[in-house]
């Protein structure tokens, strides 16, 4: 495993919450295909043009502290946001105004969601009551694109938490549920696995696969559903852990003494991993499935296409990779903006090398619809020096005309599978306070 050294810069100010300004993912909206949306902890970043030009849309009542983003699959294109705080929370406008998911999630913070790949009307959303721990935890799904949801399709044993959930493209039917219970001396980690929709469960005891650890669903594959890969939680680290047998046996394939941040697999079958390792960036790529990973160590493109070394012109410095996404036979990748110099970038050639798109500081205006909502807050971010304060009273742009829509985790043709997860844990916690 190579460690990836690199010149880490901090930012001269923090948000008014505490948190330095970080990238979270990259939505890319299968049949939009010039539309690009970074999502961020104070926002998300869009372009409607490839990315030649960027907007942004601030956090609202519904979306505030979001950590979690997607769309639907097409045609809604329906962009959701969760909270640790209000739960999950949709938008039908690109993110200019956010209404919260009801129904069962009404009285259940909910702590993860999926969309289904293949059913844009088809959402599933676990979670817990905030305001009664002898409640176990739930999973719920929704007919109406997650503006509501019924009733629980599975319920967790007390003292087991839920961690995760995710269907197959291949198969919909087929849901995978990570769930764990507390244990002395570590976890005790099963995978649920139902074949018919939710209807019934199987329990799988992944531990003697997995140690007494927690975990995360990473991907399912979009071919085959009984090919799922798990984000393992190690006491010192985190290891990449896949199945070929629908979740009876697991193998580990990559591990690091950090954590991993990103996952994305492309049409053409390659699989790239980006981690973080103490300040450093690391990355792993296979090209036989995930069977096997070696060092990856992307390099960012200066003028001229050359690609940038460090200041002592020693070898190329990688970009810190937060989050990957394919799309048409590019690669996007969110790394650190203020250490990286750049926060979208893109590539041609599967992950080698990325040319940079945007900085935070390249946004152009607000969104033309969120110009009065985001105001202030465009603002405070001015003052913590995320962008000029100019930005924030520029006339906006007119909006771009939509093109289809798309799915963020990849069309029905498999446009690519992307996970970013620096910050899953927060999205995971459980708020113990009430959603309204």
């Amino acid at each position: 495993m190579a460690v990836l050294l690199s010149v880490a810069l901090v930012p001269r100010a923090a948000r008014a919450n505490g948190a330095f300004p970080e990238s979270l993912q990259l939505v890319l909206p299968a049949d939009r295909p010039d539309q690009i949306v970074l999502a961020t902890n104070f926002g998300l970043i869009i372009s409607d043009d490839g990315g030649a030009t960027w907007t942004w849309t601030c956090e609202q009542k519904a979306s505030v502290m979001g950590s979690l983003y997607s769309v639907s699959a097409p045609p809604l294109d329906r962009f959701f946001s969760m909270s640790t705080l209000v739960g999950l929370a949709y938008s039908d406008d690109d993110s200019c105004t956010w209404t919260a998911s009801g129904g069962s999630l009404d009285t259940t913070l909910a702590s993860d969601y999926f969309p289904d790949p293949t059913n844009p009307m088809r959402v599933y959303a676990m979670g817990s009551n905030p305001d009664d721990d002898t409640i176990p935890p739930k999973l719920f799904s929704s007919d109406d694109g997650g503006k509501t949801f019924g009733a629980a399709i599975f319920t967790a044993a007390m003292g087991v938490s839920l961690a995760g959930v995710e269907n197959a493209r291949s198969d919909p039917k087929t849901i995978y549920l990570a769930t764990f219970a507390s244990a002395t001396g570590g976890f005790h980690p099963t995978l649920q696995l139902s074949h018919d929709g939710g209807v019934s469960w199987t329990p799988i005891d992944v531990e003697p696969s997995l140690g007494p650890n927690n975990f995360r669903i990473v991907a399912v594959d979009p071919n085959d559903a009984r090919v799922i890969t798990l984000r393992v939680i190690e006491p010192t680290g985190e290891s990449l852990a896949v199945s070929r047998d629908g979740g009876m046996t697991f193998s580990k394939v990559a591990s690091l003494a950090g954590q991993f941040t990103a996952y994305v697999r492309l049409d053409s079958g390659t699989i790239l991993v980006a981690g973080a390792l103490a300040v450093d960036g690391v990355g792993f790529r296979s090209t036989d499935g995930g069977m096997t990973f070696s060092d990856w160590t992307p390099h960012t493109l200066g003028d001229g296409g050359v690609p940038e070394v460090a200041a002592d012109g020693g070898p190329p410095r990688p970009p810190h990779i937060r989050a990957l996404a394919a799309r048409g036979g590019k690669v996007y990748a969110a790394a650190k903006n203020f250490s990286d110099d750049w926060a979208v970038g893109v590539s041609t050639d599967e992950g080698l090398t990325f040319t940079k798109l945007t900085r935070y500081d390249q946004v152009s205006s607000i969104r033309p619809c969120a110009q009065v909502a985001c105001l202030e807050s465009c603002e405070s971010q001015a003052g913590a020096q995320v962008w000029p304060v100019a930005l924030c009273h520029a006339p906006p742009s007119p909006p771009e005309p939509k093109k289809g829509c798309g799915c963020a985790f990849g069309d029905a043709g498999g446009a690519g599978e992307a996970v970013g997860f620096l910050l899953a844990a927060l999205a995971l916690a459980r708020a113990r306070r009430p959603r309204r």
